[in-house]
């Protein structure tokens, strides 16, 4: 590692600091794929259903999943200063109203004005997921929409910057007055003048938010989300499950969408085609990477800060993790951290909202033989749990729902989907008495039970997966794939081979057995291309 490291974009192993940082003064590189030169953005489009004013919002899966636009009642982030330190922000017409005069700080020296506009796409990227208007017919929504952006750029024209600047911008981003800083790179290792920055935010009361790396299963912790005073985030897909990019360690402290986030770039640069959100000719794309997730966890950081300023750093911490919805293994773990962020339940827990009627709520993925855990925590005391088993998905009610039957024996917070089960949709019922009168609260349904389901949803280019590591089951049987269609190549009917971004459209099954009949299903792997750290 060289001594006076640059700051890279995530773009290569010997370029750690950028938009994803790195070791000993060292290099670092973004969380997200962006590089003006090769232009490696991560990749997918995200398919929700339309909802909201702004053009896009049926993109932004993100905000809905999280239940960010569920308390847009209580907080919009307003005048919360975040600041991004990153490749710059803008110009981009979403931002214009919550964006900050921004400021440049490259080898050391401090340029104001507009010096910070961002040449590579990925600050402005960073910038719309938190800060970007809502309801103004165009564009996106933030997370928090009436935040305000303070861009630090860092990173030059080729994407390079120093360690010593990252500390610089984090001491110049709490004096002017930050509540929270984002900081979507990353790379191996910290020095103690980063160290050093990352402290004084602390004794601010400063919360400094850092993804978590793009560098796969078995890489090693990425700096400076290892940091035990940041607020480390990584990635999740729209099923709740982890991307094959994304990183593991006990470092890792929260969960946020990561692949396929809709967002803004520059007006002016180039937009490409396969990545569009709105439109062919409009300023917003896709990219995937924890860089997209750190932005939300900070946007939600926002939203609490406005809502109850007198909250300390430490309080905004605990109560995003205390709240998040737990997947992934029982409790904290590895790949999750404490799980994915959910803010209706952080503005319950801090005191809002308590009138509105609240539902058992569990992971929408049902598969024979994994075991589902309901969490009615936000609910009046349970008289009574019921499992139901229903032919038809359905949203949350208080009336019965039609064509579902009580499960025998199924009274727990927790049910593991059997046979019986596939192809079906399953719902919690919870008895609760308010004012001496019952009444049964049903959750929303799970995703059509299956058998056979695929490791993640979102795969990054040029990976080759065994067919044995994809497919997964609670069967034995011998698992085979077919490819219907889309970027993908079977080779020798045992490896899959991903080779560039975009859709593949699986077959996938398991043999039968003893115990299970031949199971099926037909599954999309959204393919992404991200920079690694």
């Amino acid at each position: 590692m060289k001594k006076n490291s640059l700051l890279k974009l995530l773009i290569a192993a010997t370029t750690l600091f950028s938009l994803f940082f790195a070791s000993s003064p060292a290099l670092a590189t973004t969380s997200a794929s962006i590089t003006a030169s090769t232009d490696q953005d991560a990749q997918v489009s995200a398919q929700v259903e339309a909802m909201g004013v702004d053009a896009g919002y049926e993109a932004q899966w993100g905000l809905q999943i999280i239940h960010a636009n569920e308390v847009w009642s209580v907080s919009t982030g307003a005048n919360v200063i975040v600041a991004v330190i990153d490749s710059g922000s803008g110009p981009n017409n979403d931002l214009l109203q919550n964006i900050l005069p921004g400021r440049s700080i490259i080898r050391g020296r401090l340029s104001e004005g507009g010096n910070d506009v961002d040449s590579i796409g990925h600050g402005t990227h960073v910038a719309g997921i938190i800060a970007a208007q809502s309801n103004n017919d165009i564009g996106i929504a933030g997370v928090a929409p009436l935040a305000k952006i303070l861009p630090i750029r860092v990173l030059d024209s080729n994407g390079d910057g120093s360690e010593s600047d990252v500390a610089l911008a984090i001491r110049f981003a709490i004096e002017s007055g930050a509540r929270v800083i984002n900081l979507s790179l990353g790379g191996i290792g910290q020095s103690e003048t980063l160290q050093s920055a990352i402290r004084f935010a602390a004794d601010r009361n400063v919360l400094v938010v850092a993804a978590a790396g793009n560098a796969g299963p078995t890489a090693a912790t990425t700096y400076p989300a290892g940091n035990d005073q940041t607020l480390a985030v990584t990635a999740v897909d729209q099923t709740m499950t982890s991307p094959s990019f994304t990183q593991r360690g006990s470092y890792i402290d929260i969960s946020a969408p990561g692949t396929g986030i809709c967002s803004t770039i520059r007006i002016g640069g180039r937009i490409d085609s396969t990545r569009t959100c709105i439109s062919s000719t409009e300023p917003y794309i896709t990219m995937s990477g924890t860089s997209m997730a750190a932005a939300f966890i900070s946007g939600v950081a926002a939203l609490i800060i406005a809502a109850n300023p007198a909250l300390t750093a430490v309080q905004v911490r605990e109560v995003i993790l205390a709240t998040a919805y737990d997947i992934g293994e029982p409790g904290r773990d590895e790949v999750f951290g404490a799980g994915l962020v959910n803010v209706y339940a952080i503005f319950r827990a801090l005191g809002y909202l308590a009138n509105e009627t609240t539902y058992p709520t569990f992971s929408p993925l049902a598969r024979i033989g994994v075991e589902i855990v309901a969490s009615t925590l936000q609910l009046p005391k349970s008289e009574r749990l019921q499992w139901y088993r229903c032919s038809s998905p359905g949203e949350a009610t208080l009336t019965v729902p039609a064509e579902c039957i009580a499960i025998a024996q199924s009274q727990e917070l927790k049910y593991t989907p059997t046979l019986n089960d596939l192809g079906s949709f399953l719902r919690l019922g919870d008895l609760v008495t308010l004012g001496g009168t019952p009444q049964i609260r049903f959750s929303s349904s799970t995703m059509r039970v299956v058998g056979v389901w695929t490791s993640s949803s979102a795969i990054e280019t040029g990976t080759n997966i065994a067919v044995k590591d994809l497919v997964r089951s609670a069967s034995r049987g011998k698992p085979s794939v077919r490819i219907v269609s889309g970027s993908c190549e079977l080779k020798k009917g045992s490896v899959i081979m991903f080779k560039q971004v975009g859709k593949c459209q699986l077959r996938i099954s398991v043999s039968s057995t003893a115990k299970f009949p031949k199971l099926g299903s037909t599954v999309i792997v959204d393919v992404v291309e991200v920079a690694k750290i």
